[in-house]
């Protein structure tokens, strides 16, 4: 009896040792490893400006600009409905102009068709200027002085109804580039 409570209690107290190693070799493993990833990140963070420099000026350019929501009064949106005959599809056809002296690199307008009485019938999001032109997605920035003709995918629901419906829109983001800060 005494032997088999000697080994019950030996085994016990490996058990709870080698537990006890494990646990603290993982501490450290995890202390070394969040020491490495700090002082990565000090490093990232210090070579950040360098890293921006060396970026292509296409995509460098992206980071100098600021939101700008009191040049919106520098930009005129007028929205119209457009009914195709053809494929019975109403459109909204934006025409926006930039009267200020900047260069809008992001404007995003919010166009709702509205019937007789005031009702909102659809509505739609459109991103009218972006930073660069890649695509119909992206259309790039808006010059000074710049008129820009946006046609906005249709809407059958509105067929018919291009008489009676009206469209109104709203500027709902403006940023505008500061050019390369030195």
């Amino acid at each position: 009896m005494t032997a088999l409570f000697l080994g019950v209690f030996f085994v016990g107290a490996v058990t709870i040792g080698s537990a006890a190693t494990v646990v603290l070799y993982g501490m450290r493993i995890v202390d070394t490893k969040a020491s490495a990833l700090i002082r990565f990140a000090g490093n990232t963070v210090e070579g950040l400006p360098e890293l921006v420099q060396s970026l292509p000026p296409a995509i460098g350019d992206l980071l100098h600009d600021r939101r700008a929501p009191e040049y919106a009064g520098k930009i005129n949106v007028e929205v119209k409905l457009v009914a195709d005959d053809a494929s019975g599809v109403v459109r909204p056809v934006l025409t926006v102009r930039n009267t200020g002296d900047e260069v809008v690199s992001l404007l995003a307008v919010r166009v709702a068709a509205l019937d007789a009485n005031g009702v909102p019938v659809n509505d739609w999001t459109e991103v009218v200027a972006t930073p660069l032109a890649i695509d119909d997605d992206w259309r790039g920035p808006l010059m000074p002085g710049a008129t820009r003709y946006v046609v906005l995918s249709g809407s059958r629901s509105l067929a018919g109804k291009a008489g009676t419906v009206t469209a109104v829109a709203e500027i709902g983001d403006v940023r505008v580039w500061e050019g390369k800060a030195e």
